[in-house]
């Protein structure tokens, strides 16, 4: 969506009226609002190497007036796209129109809230390309979101576009009059930034529709860009969503082709869920087969990065270990590692420790000091020196010893639309906490292979920490058992479902030193890559609550 960078002089005669636009690939368009002209080439006057200057920052007084100004619009009906008055009021957009004439309609603006409130109008200059935005339009809600939870109805239509979303809204409005239906209004939205950030979109929106729709239908253009949205939604965010073919490339064309019949159709009847899983031939992938493998990013331990070849994304990670035998001290050092070595963002969902005992933790592995501890001196500035990237690095949910699987779906989605890149969750028994032994085994299946597909489908790690059985024989894990794949909660699911599984071992019995009694084993016990094996010595300093590698 373009930002205004300047205001400059037009041909026209005007000193400032042509406004210059950045787009986000970083090309230039204008629009003149003394004479009502698009400019698609605003410096083709400018001398070779002029740097245009970046985008103006408008304060929120001004942004105010200007949003103020566009609401004393009015609608009208837009000829050319056979868009009736009544569809641009119900939907609230304004048309403003030439300066000339002042009577032909020049731009339309579409009105785009967040929960409730107006932030900002997506601005286009009609019959022409070239669109910009006034106000805030990067965290908004779908296009016609009000008017759609309005309707009460329990099926959302999403279109790419907005002037598909009022096509479709009125050839629905119509097809009803006259019928049983006719009192009961469709719900239907488009994408505020099109088909390229659909997923990013709708994941962070999907708990706002799940909450008040049953059934999505996605209304998407029928073109390559289009439809590979739509599967990448159905893949990654609305599985259960149906998708409509349109008998043209889109619910506009349909409209103004005079195939409103034909949509309503193939929008209320013909929509069907896709079919993800297809079948892919040698060609489909033999290009994208040669490319050369790659290491993944380090882990903190140079042995079990030798033996992984590093941490990849779209894979599951499992870690296993008795209670009480540094599990969460190992969920924090990974994670430091990663913000800190490797600039991803993380999410912690841990739901049996606070979120400020979480922070803290992590702060302390970033900077090897001990920050919870009274009896030890707090270090302000080496606690600075780790928020400065903890602060926009590591999100962690709003919840304490309660955590369920369907809300977690729901919030990881949303953290992978905010960047995030590896998921924690320590541990994934706390899913099933109050289900009998059995129910929880089958449960932990259903989460193993689930979260196996969101690594997958999201492009991101997940890191599943998971309590331990008791051995059947032998001494107990925390007096320096071993841990085998058998003794993981919902054993059998994970090992067929994760890329890796490890266990912590160690052993805590008081009567050896403190020296021994923080020695710790990262074995690595299940390779589903490559088939490896082996064990990463370390040792816990308490004085840095750093794991060391012996």
């Amino acid at each position: 969506m373009g930002e205004c960078v300047e205001k400059i002089s037009h041909s026209c005669g005007s000193s400032n009226g042509l406004q210059v636009f950045e787009d986000e690939d970083g090309s230039h368009n204008g629009y003149c609002y003394a004479c009502g002209v698009y400019v698609p080439d605003p410096y083709k006057s400018k001398p070779a190497g002029y740097k245009p200057p970046k985008a103006l920052k408008k304060s929120p007084e001004e942004i105010d007036v200007e949003l103020a100004e566009i609401g004393e619009c009015v609608a009208t009906f837009l000829h050319k796209r056979k868009l009736n008055e009544s569809t641009l009021s119900y939907f609230g957009d304004k048309v403003g129109v030439s300066p000339v004439d002042g009577e032909t309609p020049d731009i339309l603006y579409r009105p785009y809230t967040w929960e409730g409130e107006l932030r900002a109008y997506k601005c286009k200059v009609l019959g022409k390309k070239g669109a910009w935005s006034v106000g805030d339009q990067s965290e908004v809600d779908l296009y016609g979101w009000e008017q759609a939870i309005r309707t009460g109805s329990k099926t959302l239509y999403i279109t790419e576009g907005e002037e598909d979303a009022k096509a479709l809204w009125q050839v629905l409005t119509k097809n009803n009059k006259g019928t049983d239906y006719e009192d009961f209004g469709q719900a239907v939205c488009s994408l505020p930034h099109g088909a390229g950030a659909a997923v990013k979109d709708l994941l962070r929106l999907k708990a706002k529709i799940n909450k008040h729709f049953q059934n999505v239908v996605l209304v998407f253009d029928m073109d390559k860009p289009g439809q590979e949205a739509a599967s990448s939604v159905t893949a990654k965010v609305f599985p259960k969503a149906k998708t409509a073919i349109l008998p043209e490339k889109d619910a506009n064309d349909a409209l103004m082709e005079g195939k409103s019949k034909a949509l309503v159709k193939s929008v209320l009847w013909n929509a069907k869920e896709q079919k993800n899983t297809k079948l892919v031939w040698g060609g489909d992938v033999h290009k994208e087969a040669m490319v050369k493998a790659e290491f993944g990013v380090s882990w903190p331990f140079t042995e079990i990065t030798r033996l992984t070849r590093g941490i990849r994304k779209g894979e599951t990670i499992y870690i296993g270990s008795a209670q009480k035998m540094g599990k969460s001290e190992m969920v924090d050092t990974i994670g430091a590692h990663l913000i800190k070595e490797h600039g991803w963002k993380i999410m912690m969902a841990k739901p049996e420790q606070a979120n400020v005992k979480t922070y803290k933790m992590m702060a302390a592995k970033m900077e090897g000091k001990v920050f919870h501890d009274p009896n030890v001196a707090f270090d302000a500035e080496a606690y600075e020196r780790a928020g400065r990237l903890l602060k926009d690095n590591l999100c962690m949910l709003n919840l304490y010893q309660h955590m369920g699987f369907e809300t977690l779906k729901d919030d990881i989605g949303e953290a992978v639309a905010n960047g995030v890149d590896a998921v924690f969750v320590d541990p994934i028994t706390n899913l099933t906490n109050g289900m009998k032994s059995a129910d929880a085994n089958t449960k932990l299946q259903e989460i193993a292979q689930e979260l196996a597909a969101m690594a997958l489908d999201l492009n991101i790690v997940i890191f599943i920490f998971c309590h331990l059985r008791n051995p059947d024989g032998g001494p107990d894990h925390d007096r320096g058992g071993k841990v085998l794949t058998s003794q993981f909660a919902g054993s059998r699911a994970m090992g067929r479902s994760c890329n890796y599984m490890f266990g912590l071992e160690g052993n805590k019995d008081p009567d050896l030193s403190e020296e021994e009694r923080n020695l710790r084993q990262l074995v690595l016990l299940d390779d589903r890559e490559f088939g490896e094996a082996g064990v990463q010595n370390l040792y816990w300093d308490r004085k840095t609550t750093l794991f060391n590698e012996v």
